[in-house]
């Protein structure tokens, strides 16, 4: 720990430039996260003058997903917005610590809560002279007289073992010299800004809640696009204030543009998982029970107990954390569904945990019946879909020395492949509907098999764009950046999908390794698979022949048009026949009359009666 002395000195100085202040956190990164590794599960809390309005203005419902944008959604100018919703927000006595025992039954860790989002309220007591008094909304602080539900969030999250942080909007659709971006739907005034005055003051607020709220894990900020990040925030102060202040806390990457940018410590993904995870850098999901951030009233579309626990797994198997939200209402009330949910979780989480706290990434790239996690000499294998015969491939070319099933003293049995070649596991019914996790003890240094994609619990194989191998070269001229055939992300937040695009140079191809599963188990006859393409391919350029192949058998086909690059159709191709064993199964064009070959999305190989 740095002395008091030391961090005085330190924080009189001069800030560093970006550059210089982010390479000052990467240097500590390691001891800084280590905690936050291991935690795996926080709650997000998103509570503000938004809540009382509960997704309806003036009578009328918002369908938006996102209620706490109900100023937006609704075009209220600020001075009415804060009239109409500050007396409803009235939080009652001993919220926080509801909040804290829930975020404790569902096995989280630690929790962030919105100090100040985008509406420019402020949760806790700020001396800045904008938020005590103001001509637009009487002032930004909305704690009731003589409280500051801040101190009492971070206060009752710590009491319980749990770590506490804060969010804090770089946005501000209420300060005269805020960043005239993403604001309200209400006629704009017009007057010049001063952004050096709005950056003075967030940064008063960031050193307020560094100074007055005790250790904080995290100040998760948010957001940034191409024109404001970095320098239009003050990062390089922002970041050398907290460095100094408080040592040993984290910041997330949203100072600068992009979920998943490596500035900070960790990125952001939001209701998105990355299908490969994000290598290299730590990353934590931000996800909510509903579909909403912000308390909605008519927003019911709960997830349920085991939609939470497998986007946890899958998450953690991909060497990421969950952040996941609850929207309490004006009062402070989380609602009973979103209560229900978590505690169930909780109660997985009770008896599964060893297999997400303090464990690290999968080392398969991808396994078709569910996820995996791993501490060293044990892999923890999360069962979604389970084979009707109660067998699954394991592949690692190590000895192994016990299977279990964690909750159940059920038995199970395995035979390993002498020659290396992986393992069959039989295992017993599911014991969780949710996720059956089993655990295995191996010998020496893991050693996993070349990924191949699966079978599902149906035997189907599913190609999807991250396991493919892209063949193809750089496009030499080419006005468009990068290679051409490459993994393709669309959308930003929430239903982000992939597709393999970029298709334009004809000698380049896809292909999957497959491994084929004789029928019935352990025939060496061949097996046909009923092929199907879903893909997207733009009108002008319709008319590729493309083959499907894999060893001596083959599909020829001809695109056609889907109205776009982005209009996807599913199409039957025909029937391949595949010998058991490892297979690559590759697309290639044959003919290519236009801009590109056409975008995948998926093939999928489902078994055929012969």
């Amino acid at each position: 720990m740095l002395s008091t002395l030391l961090l005085a000195a330190l924080a009189l100085a001069a800030p560093q430039n970006e550059s210089e202040e982010l390479t000052q956190w990467v240097q500590s990164r390691d001891e800084r996260m280590t905690w936050w590794r291991d935690a795996r599960f926080g709650m997000f809390v998103h509570w503000g003058l938004y809540s009382p309005a509960g997704g309806i203005w003036d009578g009328k419902r918002y369908e938006q997903h996102y209620a706490e944008w109900i100023q937006n959604w609704a075009s209220v100018p600020c001075t009415e917005y804060a009239r109409q919703m500050k007396p409803l927000f009235q939080p009652e006595p001993g919220f926080a610590d509801a909040w804290a025992e829930l975020a404790k039954d569902a096995g989280m860790r630690y929790a962030v809560m919105t100090s100040k989002h985008h509406d420019g309220f402020t949760l806790f007591n700020s001396k800045e002279p904008y938020s005590l008094a103001n001509d637009v909304a009487g002032g930004t602080n909305i704690s009731p007289a003589g409280r500051d539900v801040a101190r009492e969030f971070a206060d009752a999250m710590r009491a319980r073992g749990l770590k506490a942080g804060f969010y804090y909007s770089l946005l501000d659709w209420q300060h005269p010299d805020a960043y005239e971006m993403a604001l309200p739907g209400y006629p704009k005034d017009g007057h010049a800004r001063d952004h050096g005055r709005y950056k003075a003051y967030m940064r008063g607020h960031v050193n307020e809640l560094l100074t007055n709220y005790g250790p904080l894990s995290t100040i998760w900020f948010d957001y940034s696009d191409p024109t404001h990040q970095g320098d239009a925030w003050g990062a390089a102060q922002l970041l050398s204030d907290m460095r100094t202040k408080q040592p040993e806390i984290l910041v997330n990457n949203r100072l600068y543009f992009g979920l998943e940018n490596k500035n900070g410590d960790y990125g952001t993904p939001e209701k998105y998982v990355p299908p490969t995870g994000l290598p290299g850098m730590d990353w934590e999901v931000n996800h909510t029970l509903n579909e909403s951030y912000g308390f909605s009233s008519h927003d019911v579309g709960w997830k349920d107990t085991a939609t939470v626990v497998r986007l946890l797994c899958d998450v953690v198997s991909k060497g990421g954390n969950l952040l996941l939200n609850i929207g309490p209402d004006a009062t402070g009330r989380v609602p009973e569904a979103a209560q229900k949910t978590l505690r169930s979780v909780g109660a997985w989480i009770k008896v599964n945990g060893e297999a997400i706290y303090g464990t690290t990434a999968s080392p398969f790239t991808r396994l078709s019946w569910g996820r995996a996690t791993q501490k060293p000499g044990t892999l923890y294998l999360m069962v979604f879909d389970w084979h009707p015969d109660g067998v699954f491939w394991l592949p690692i070319r190590n000895r192994i020395t016990t299977v279990d099933v964690l909750g159940s003293d059920a038995k199970c049995s395995f035979v390993c492949d002498e020659g290396g070649g992986g393992a069959a596991l039989t295992l017993p019914l599911p014991v969780d509907p949710a996720c059956t996790v089993v655990r295995i003890r191996y010998e020496g240094a893991l050693e996993p098999l070349p990924f191949a994609v699966q079978p599902s619990a149906g035997g189907a194989l599913v190609l999807l764009p991250h396991d493919a191998s892209l063949q193809g070269s750089s496009l030499q001229g080419s006005s468009l950046q990068g290679s051409s055939l490459k993994v393709e992300q669309v959308g930003v937040i929430g239903d982000v999908t992939y597709n393999i695009g970029y298709w334009l140079d004809r000698e380049a191809f896809p292909s999957w390794p497959v491994r084929v599963v004789g029928v019935p188990l352990g025939s060496v006859q061949p097996v046909r698979f009923g092929v199907t393409l879903v893909y997207a391919c733009d009108n002008g350029s319709a008319g590729s022949g493309f083959r499907v192949e894999a060893g001596n058998a083959r599909l020829d086909s001809v695109t056609v048009g889907t109205g776009g690059w982005q209009q996807y159709r599913e199409v039957f191709l025909g029937s391949l026949d595949l010998v058991p064993g490892i297979q690559e199964i590759r697309v290639k064009a044959v003919t290519k009359p236009g801009e590109a070959v056409m975008n995948i999305r998926e093939i999928r190989l489902e078994p055929r009666v012969r």
